[in-house]
């Protein structure tokens, strides 16, 4: 697993504001959200709390679930409340239901092997209100391998400067898998850190993102298509 949300975890939540635009994002699942009535939610890999503080600003019933205690502290501290639990998602169990469960970030691909995904979607279903609503997103296969380079991204953030170089390599042990390594370069008061990362991540072909719902028992209501990844809302049937 990557070290990117443990011991990296300030690295992260300094870089990923300015990699996110997460205003754009949170008017994205506001907008399904209100269609689809939901106010109590339950965020999966909700990791520094920047997704969290604007659904609690805008009137959620917020719960948010990470598997990192090093991203639960920076979240508790960025919206000032202890609204978060750590937790793994293949392995969901709540005294209460949701009207929605979200997996935001796309972290379901770190879930690689079909069982846990068949896990994940079963505690989801478990974890919802009648009617309710499941919504996430996954890299769709054909787009990641048809584009399939390496990539660089430069931020700054107080005084500080980040660069991530990522290399990427197929690895097709476990299904549509690769491997991504990534170094990352710190720049602050004139001293330079040097840190390696590596992980596998898995996308999903339409097909069988839409057969995992139908088999946990889940009915499509809508997918939004982009360039390179998919999200799929869908109702616990």
């Amino acid at each position: 697993m990557t070290k990117l949300y443990s011991k990296m975890a300030n690295i992260y939540h300094e870089m990923y504001q300015h990699v996110f635009d997460y205003d754009k994002e949170y008017i994205f699942y506001d907008s399904i959200l209100k269609k689809n009535n939901c106010k109590k939610i339950l965020e999966i890999g909700c990791g520094s709390g920047m997704l969290a503080r604007r659904f609690l600003r805008n009137g959620y019933d917020y719960l948010g679930l990470d598997l990192f205690s090093e991203m639960l502290d920076i979240a508790r501290n960025e919206v000032n409340a202890d609204t978060f639990v750590q937790g793994d998602m293949q392995n969901l169990s709540f005294d209460q239901q949701f009207d929605s469960v979200l997996i935001t970030g796309r972290s379901l691909a770190y879930i690689i092997e079909n069982k846990g995904v068949f896990d994940t979607f079963t505690g989801v279903h478990k974890s919802l209100k009648d009617k309710g609503v499941f919504v996430f997103g996954v890299f769709e296969a054909n787009g990641i391998f048809d584009n399939f380079n390496d990539f660089e991204q430069n931020v700054e953030h107080n005084n500080k400067k980040i660069q991530r170089i990522s290399k990427l390599q197929k690895n097709l042990e476990t299904g549509w898998t690769y491997d991504w390594s990534a170094k990352y370069i710190i720049e602050h008061n004139g001293k330079v850190s040097e840190f390696d990362d590596v992980t596998t991540l898995r996308a999903f072909t339409k097909d069988e993102i839409l057969l995992f719902l139908k088999l946990t028992d889940f009915e499509l209501i809508e997918i939004i298509e982009e360039e390179r990844a998919l999200t799929l809302v869908a109702k616990k049937e």
